[in-house]
């Protein structure tokens, strides 16, 4: 929300998520997802989710070793400012079963 900065329009607006099985992230970039983060809206906390689908292009998202946010707009300035990105992810239990 707006009270947690000065400069609330540096704050990411737009952005999409990109995952890689490699840890380097490379090889095929997984497109997990465009969304949107809402600066304005004041019933909304500045800690905001964003589901990632099982499925991407018909497959289903394999296990990931690194992600890529990238920044596509921010709320007016030629700057964006992020504190904190974090991915949450479990473990497929039928990997132990093999």
């Amino acid at each position: 929300p707006p009270e947690l900065t000065d400069k609330p329009n540096t704050v990411l607006k737009e952005f999409e998520v990109i995952g890689y099985e490699s840890p380097d992230a490379s090889g095929y970039a997984w497109p997990l997802g465009s969304f949107t983060y809402d600066v304005q809206d004041r019933t909304k906390s500045s800690l905001q989710d964003f589901e990632i689908p099982e499925k991407v292009v018909g497959q289903d998202v394999p296990k990931l070793a690194a992600v890529t946010l990238a920044i596509d707009s921010n709320w007016g300035t030629q700057v964006s400012c992020l504190y904190r990105f974090r991915v949450h992810g479990s473990e497929d239990d039928d990997d132990d079963e093999q």
